[in-house]
């Protein structure tokens, strides 16, 4: 089995110590990566009316705003879509 790069032999361990049963995750499946969802939906809101930003500190509170302003019902949605998206990887045997 290769390991991903980003796998900790740590988190492995401590996973392994408390009986928690890992799932083999398709390498580069951005299909059931949720996060890149969220990140694309704020990211569109942040620079949204071509915004830009003079410093840090206004893209920071940009950010941060976008994140609390996000809707529950589109990480709902997301999350309900999560067994759908798992079951055309099988079919698709682990491609995306």
């Amino acid at each position: 089995m290769m390991i991903p790069l980003n796998t900790s032999n740590a988190t492995k361990n401590y996973l392994n110590s408390k009986t928690v049963a890992v799932i083999e995750w398709p390498p580069m499946s951005p299909d059931l990566n949720l996060i890149e969802n969220v990140w694309g939906i704020m990211s569109r809101k942040v620079y949204e009316n071509e915004g830009q930003f003079y410093s840090v500190n206004a893209l920071k509170t940009t950010i941060e705003s976008a994140w609390y302003i996000l809707e529950s019902e589109i990480l709902q949605t997301l999350i309900m879509s999560m067994e759908k998206r798992v079951y055309n990887v099988i079919l698709k045997n682990g491609k995306t």
